[in-house]
């Protein structure tokens, strides 16, 4: 499960011919890793705390707000079988959980924490063959109150990403994400495909939250010599950074100095680097270099 539902809504392109032949470019991910912006880390973070001695049916643990499920959007589907690696958890539904399975439940998300680079994602309401089976809305409620007890045991943050119903019921996809002050997840995407296909464009419009005028306005940002400017081709590789706080907000946009590297990776939990790579066969020797 790699996409997340974002608040925040992308600009698009109006650029006719670069959104039309932007179709044509494709992008190659790397694998997401977890960056440190300094070298002080907090003690024990990312290791289970112990359990509340207290049980869940007398109160609720310190630091968890009650947050209302929201009205379930479209039906769901089933969504296959569930896996033992990765950083994807079905569960059907967690009600009255004492201590010592609370504590098996918080083990777990560390390990999926862990498998995700600090992010992973709970189905709730899901059966583990994939099943949306469903809650009635006060089980789905008790359940995602469990799942925020166990993120709160690890330090972390629990955002609804949807709500949909199920066979019987409403089931709810949620995002876990390791809050740190000092850590963020760097996703590295190399865009490439044929000349003039809009690929500094569309780079251009994401980071910058302006749209194209038609006349090559959004790739100028891009462009790193004079060269590029005048040919309004990359022959260079460059990179751009695009980031994400802790709620799917972009970063880049809601900064005060807009396009400020140091001041958008210290606003985000993750920041995603796009690498703009030349489509002209000449450069070829150039664009090899950046995919590797």
């Amino acid at each position: 499960h790699e996409s997340v539902k974002l608040n925040h809504k992308l600009p698009s392109v109006i650029d006719n011919s670069s959104s039309h032949s932007a179709e044509s470019s494709t992008t190659s991910s790397r694998k997401p890793k977890r960056h440190r912006r300094s070298a002080r880390r907090r003690q024990g973070r990312g290791k289970p705390r112990s359990a509340p001695s207290s049980s869940p049916e007398s109160k609720e643990d310190e630091g968890v707000v009650p947050v209302m499920i929201p009205a379930p959007e479209g039906a769901a589907t089933n969504i296959g079988q569930e896996r033992d690696d990765g950083n994807v958890e079905y569960k059907w539904r967690l009600l009255k959980v004492h201590v010592d399975r609370l504590e098996h439940l918080t083990t777990q998300m560390h390990y999926r924490l862990n498998e995700g680079l600090g992010e992973c994602f709970y189905h709730i309401g899901v059966e583990d063959n994939g099943n949306p089976k469903g809650l009635p809305h006060h089980e789905l409620q008790e359940t995602f109150q469990t799942v925020k007890r166990m993120a709160n045991n690890l330090g972390a943050e629990v955002h609804i990403i949807r709500c949909q119903r199920g066979i019987e019921g409403n089931v709810a996809e949620l995002l876990v994400r390791q809050s740190s002050e000092d850590d963020f997840v760097d996703i590295r995407i190399c865009v490439c495909g044929n000349n003039s296909s809009g690929k500094s464009t569309l780079i251009g419009v994401l980071t910058r939250e302006k749209l194209d005028d038609g006349k090559g306005s959004a790739r100028m940002n891009i462009f790193q010599h004079p060269h590029e400017i005048e040919r309004g081709q990359t022959s260079a590789i460059s990179q751009q950074i695009l980031g994400f706080d802790n709620k799917g907000e972009i970063t880049n946009y809601s900064l005060f100095r807009k396009g400020v590297w140091p001041e958008i990776i210290k606003a985000s939990s993750k920041v995603i680097t796009f690498i703009d790579l030349a489509g002209d066969e000449k450069y070829l020797k150039t664009t090899t270099f950046g995919l590797t």
